[in-house]
């Protein structure tokens, strides 16, 4: 699901479920840091009992950030994690539990995004290094390859896979810090820390989301607790309102901070309409949390110029799910818990990261909320709700879904008018700036006579498209014969700027047609262009500047042409024919061949039916995936509750195994050299699953990476049996990287605790301890032994050259950690839990905005 795309519509569409964190930052009193004090009520006015982290919405904006240079080293990336979960923490201040989850393998249907992922990323650094080579071998032929800025080594993302040394080395670092900050820091010294890294089988949200399933089945659980969790996906949305605890808050960056203070209501706070425009009777705060303690204001505040962040309040989401979703039908009885998993339900429909999308669904236009009405309008034809506890009544699903197919035509129909208008909005748009950067030149040259020919209060009254056209062609016509000359006078082939083309006399109008073909033959390359130009420069400095330039440019103008250029669309389904269309170009299939069409369908429902049952009751098989590149037509779900779903029980892939499916030979660094041959060998038995070119079906869509990556899927079967063949070549380090992990508690000697944990060494029999949830804040589960713990002795620093010192008798300690067991197939209950207080937060305004119906956005 796309992450901004369901972000934004969320906090548009439902105002109050984003508010602004409040967050107190270290000072600086006379030159000496002062550090926030996290024991002090937390300044959002609301204190928190556990925080999850998905360490990898973390790892990778450390490692590989957008706004700033990367970490030259892995031991620099390692310190800024330091840095990044820290500041999460001190702004949660959770009282007694901190879940760290990272990534482990994950099923066999999150391979195929994983595996398009990294092989296109893979490609894409290919091609940008392609054109970084051409630019040296230009200042190379003028003795100018100095200029050519110092190459760093390429810090490839697709190590933060799991089994890679990176990885295992990022799991000793965590075990560091938390030994660290246990030891030294007043707010971890009192907390449980449970760390779940790369080694442990599973995502780390799914992960972090077991650990609540199993925990709130429990006696012990507290109905109350509260949950905050960080992440960036959007999925953690649907995660956590599937828990079915309602004190519940995902905590993220505001990924729209920057542009926030140009689209946002002066007045209001909500976005959609300027402040003159406002019909709001509410005067909101400037940046409030959602209880009204202002963000706290300081001169003198370390790192002021963070990207800030926000919550979002799942208890606010689901108040107004009531009201968006609340029915009175006679004979099915409102349940709020069962709706909020319907809904869940639905937004599978509209793209995962285990299905494509239909094609009729996007979030853009608004398809969630077109689910949710069409919802309402067929409950009575179902008869009641779709889902429960984790199981998906398929014969009321047809009802909603055949709705939906007898909708696709003017869906279709509806989004082609909408980009028709969208397109011939931003021609206009284009033309008027267009239009004023002429201008702009002409004043600036002192030339008035484009301007006479029109009123002076209306300078483009007397111009055409046409018109705005042609002189922008004449204008950049003549910056070519501007470069020509700067070209001549630094190569002294002064008879290239005599060849030059002559500037079109002033007054004489070209065809639009004519322009038409100038601007398609600028974008033409010659078959000469590969090769690297020469220069007898009178200053070969310049002349490297000028290669420089005309490289930075040749990107530039890309980036413009992939910004400009219309989706190319064979597939038009706007148009008559347009399901035989469909069907051929994305499956090669005619409309006759049914059972191949209803095999697709069956796949499809498979996948729905294997995310629901994901998501509420944890991996049902890691086998399964969806074999297809696309998603049927909603028209051609038939009976779907005729079909036979059941789900192959499998085990987890090993991490190598994971690794030699979703990495590009490219990548292959941080798989043992022993199965490097399986990749590139043009005799290997599955050289086919890493092929270099690779088709990328745009789709109809108009960026890159809205693409659909079309890999040759993995055999499991084929895989395994060509990676059998060099198991026997692994050294002792690589072996324990491709081993199943554990999962490990951390306490401090200061946590109450800690005496009853320490008992694990010294007991002689091997059974496990059950913890003491007297002792433990209500943790349940079992523990034993750490093998890399002993007590009270020195953790040796695995960053010692960061001012990371060895931590000598060590005051925390560490144990294995499972959850207590629970019987297979267990339902977990989806209902509120008994004694669990719910406060209202919506008043009488926020409910008359609480609908899936198109609303004034001017409240």
């Amino acid at each position: 699901m796309g992450v901004p795309a369901f972000f934004r519509w969320l906090s548009d569409k439902f105002p109050k479920v984003v508010t602004p964190v409040v967050e107190e930052r270290p000072k600086i009193v006379n030159g000496t840091v002062i550090p926030v004090d996290t024991t002090k009520p937390n300044p959002n006015n609301e204190e928190f009992d556990n925080l999850y982290l998905d360490m990898n919405g973390i790892i990778h904006p450390c490692c590989h950030p957008e706004n700033k240079p990367a970490p030259a080293t892995e031991d620099e990336m390692m310190v800024e994690i330091f840095k990044y979960l820290d500041r999460i923490v001190d702004i949660v201040r959770p009282r007694k539990l901190l879940y760290m989850a990272i990534d482990g393998v994950a099923p066999r249907a999150k391979m195929n995004q994983q595996r398009s992922r990294r092989f296109r990323a893979a490609q894409l650094a290919q091609i940008e290094q392609e054109a970084n080579e051409r630019v040296a071998q230009e200042l190379a032929a003028i003795g100018q390859e100095h200029q050519l800025k110092k190459k760093e080594e390429h810090f490839d993302s697709n190590c933060i896979t799991p089994g890679t040394p990176f990885m295992a080395h990022l799991a000793t670092c965590l075990r560091y810090h938390i030994a660290s900050k246990q030891n030294t820091d007043p707010l971890w010294k009192n907390l449980k820390v449970i760390l779940s890294d790369a080694t442990v089988p599973g995502e780390g949200e799914h992960k972090v989301m077991e650990f609540i399933r199993v925990e709130r089945s429990r006696p012990e659980h507290n109905p109350n607790t509260s949950h905050v969790m960080y992440g960036l996906d959007a999925d953690l949305i649907m995660l956590a309102l599937g828990t079915h605890e309602p004190h519940f808050k995902i905590i993220r960056e505001d990924v729209f901070a920057d542009n926030k203070k140009k689209t946002v209501c002066g007045n209001c706070q909500r976005r959609g309409h300027k402040t003159e425009e406002c019909r709001s009777a509410v005067v909101a705060p400037s940046v409030t949390a959602a209880n009204g303690a202002e963000a706290p204001k300081s001169e003198e505040v370390v790192d002021n110029n963070l990207k800030p962040y926000v919550f979002l309040h799942v208890n606010i989401l689901r108040e107004y799910l009531e009201h968006a979703l609340k029915f009175n039908i006679p004979g099915i009885p409102w349940d709020l818990e069962r709706a909020i998993d319907d809904w869940v339900f639905m937004c599978f429909f509209v793209g995962n990261d285990f299905l494509p999308h239909l094609p009729s669904l996007e979030i853009r236009e608004g398809a969630i909320s077109k689910l949710s009405l069409l919802w309402k309008q067929c409950m009575p034809f179902m008869g009641g709700y779709m889902t429960k506890d984790g199981d998906v009544d398929l014969k009321r699903v047809q009802v909603l879904v055949s709705e939906l197919g007898n909708m696709e035509d003017a869906i279709f129909k509806e989004r082609r008018e909408t980009e028709e208008r969208r397109a011939e909005g931003a021609k206009r748009r284009k033309l008027e700036n267009d239009r004023r950067a002429m201008e702009a030149r002409t004043l600036e040259n002192n030339n008035f006579a484009l301007m006479t020919a029109a009123p002076v209060n209306n300078p483009s009254a007397g111009m055409s498209n046409r018109d705005v056209a042609a002189n922008r062609a004449q204008l950049r016509q003549a910056n070519l014969s501007a470069a020509a000359a700067l070209k001549a006078q630094l190569t002294g082939a002064a008879e290239d700027v005599a060849q030059a083309p002559p500037m079109e006399q002033k007054g004489v109008k070209r065809k639009a047609d004519e322009i038409e073909e100038e601007e398609e033959g600028d974008s033409v390359i010659s078959e000469d262009d590969d090769e690297p130009e020469t220069y007898d420069p009178v200053d070969p400095v310049e002349a490297g500047k000028a290669i420089l330039k005309k490289f930075a440019d040749e990107k530039k103008e890309k980036e413009i042409a992939a910004r400009e250029r219309e989706p190319d669309d064979a597939v038009r389904l706007w148009e008559s024919g347009w399901k035989e269309r469909y069907y051929n170009k994305k499956f090669h299939l005619t409309l006759d061949e049914k059972d191949e069409i209803r095999h697709i369908v069956k796949s499809y429902v498979e996948g729905l039916v294997w995310v629901f049952k994901y998501y509420y009751r944890g991996c049902v098989s890691w086998s399964w995936y969806y074999p297809y590149y696309y998603a049927p037509m909603a028209s051609d779900f038939v009976n779907i509750d005729s079909f036979d779903i059941k789900f192959e029980k499998s085990a987890p892939l090993k991490p190598f195994e994971q690794l030699m499916g979703v990495l590009p030979a490219a990548s292959r660094a941080h798989i043992p050299k022993p199965f490097h041959h399986l990749m590139t060998d043009e005799d290997s038995p599955i050289i086919d699953y890493y092929p270099t070119r690779f088709e990328v079906d745009m789709d109809g869509k108009k960026w890159e990476w809205q693409g659909v990556v079309k890999l040759p899927f993995i055999n499991t079967n084929r895989l395994l049996a060509a990676m059998n063949t060099v198991y026997d070549q692994l050294n002792e380090e690589e072996v324990q990287r491709n081993s199943v992990g554990v999962s490990v508690l951390y306490i401090s000697e200061s946590h109450k605790a800690y005496n009853f944990l320490s008992t694990v060494y010294t007991k002689r029999s091997n059974e496990k301890a059950k913890l003491d949830a007297r002792l433990t804040d209500g943790l349940t589960g079992e523990i034993d032994k750490d093998p890399e713990c002993i007590p009270r002795s020195t953790f040796y620093s695995p960053l010692p050259n960061h001012d990371l010192p060895d931590i000598t008798n060590d005051k925390s300690i560490s144990v294995v950690y499972e959850l207590p067991p629970i019987p297979e197939d267990y339902n977990f209950s989806t209902n509120l839990l008994k004694g669990v207080k719910i406060k209202n937060c919506l008043d009488y305004e926020d409910i008359q905005l609480a609908t899936f119906e198109k609303t004034d956005s001017r409240h």
